[in-house]
């Protein structure tokens, strides 16, 4: 696959750019690519003329491995079979290659912060070719050694689409607790200190359900696809089968309700703006709503729910106030 023509231009990409493009070359060339990878590339190189520039150069250098993956495959080898596992080895060569120069562009992420302002979202491509999207309000910090690639999710929300690499464990930790997984996409919530919650789209994952008494592997608790995990003070962990295209709707923009109390999807709106919608009265807050809402719209939310439940609406300092029709302030 090659990019698009690019445009002129002094400025070098960034290491940051060239170390994105690094792995979308790997990953394209790699013989378990997924079916949706090229439309994800498109997408990446169409955010900027950086990145195109970038991924132009990294291409040059994959381009350069040329006469190593060509040796490889026209070397006379006894067999038809010894010679597919050399040009596979030759690439495989290539591609590391490839991926260790973006590491040491990056200089393996360590205790590197990635933060998201209210209302913001953020796709970051890390060095191994793991994909992270981070939702509203998000800070983490990613630190890679060689022995393990770890993220600590301070606060916010994280869907992680983790690259296979098997002899290079990928972990999240959340206030003590460890997300282990292996060519996984899941989703962390951590919206304060209380309380996070992991749901996993796809693959397999194992959680240390109590850190402090030094859980085993073997004896954390894992996950099937769709299954979320959560976690509230010091109640027992939650087990439960959310719907997925409703977790993951932020990813679309929207914010999903279904025969939620008006507080909790008032607070779920607050995540994504900085007026406050307040709603003072307990028997507004357990009105029951459902319906599909833009992120950060929390002037058509508001005017949504006032006509549908015929309250009154006040705006003052930055906060929006949900009070009965005819109450006083």
């Amino acid at each position: 696959m090659t990019g698009p023509p690019q445009p002129t231009s002094d400025q070098p990409p960034s290491d940051e750019a060239r170390a994105e493009a690094a792995v979308w070359i790997a990953r394209l060339h790699d013989e378990q690519r997924s079916p949706s990878l090229d439309a994800r590339v498109h997408a990446w190189l169409g955010e900027s003329a950086t990145h195109r520039q970038a991924f132009d150069r990294m291409t040059r250098v994959w381009e350069c491995t040329a006469a190593l993956r060509l040796r490889a495959a026209d070397t006379p080898p006894a067999a038809h079979e010894r010679r597919a596992k050399l040009k596979g080895w030759a690439v495989t060569v290539a591609a590391t290659l490839l991926l260790g120069a973006a590491v040491a562009m990056m200089r393996l992420w360590r205790g590197n912060s990635v933060v998201t302002d209210v209302g913001q979202q953020q796709v970051r491509m890390l060095p191994d070719g793991t994909r992270l999207m981070l939702n509203t309000d998000t800070r983490l910090e990613v630190i890679y050694d060689r022995y393990t690639r770890r993220v600590r999710l301070i606060h916010g929300e994280a869907w992680f689409d983790v690259s296979k690499r098997p002899a290079w464990p990928f972990v999240v930790s959340v206030d003590g607790r460890e997300i282990r997984a292996l060519g996984t996409s899941f989703i962390v919530r951590h919206d304060d200190i209380q309380a996070f919650s992991v749901t996993l789209v796809e693959g397999r994952i194992s959680v240390d359900t109590d850190p402090g008494a030094g859980t085993s592997p073997q004896q954390a608790q894992t996950l099937a696809p769709g299954q979320r995990l959560r976690f509230s003070g010091n109640l027992a962990a939650i087990v439960d089968q959310p719907e997925i295209g409703r977790v993951t709707a932020w990813e679309r923009g929207r914010v999903e309700f279904e025969d939620t109390p008006l507080g909790d999807a008032a607070n779920e709106m607050n995540r994504y703006s900085k007026a406050r919608i307040i709603i003072a009265d307990a028997g507004v807050a357990r009105l029951r709503i459902g319906g599909v809402f833009r992120a950060g719209d929390s002037d058509e939310f508001v005017r949504i729910v006032a006509v549908a439940f015929s309250l009154q609406v006040d705006q003052r300092h930055g906060e929006i106030l949900l009070r009965p029709a005819g109450s006083k302030r």
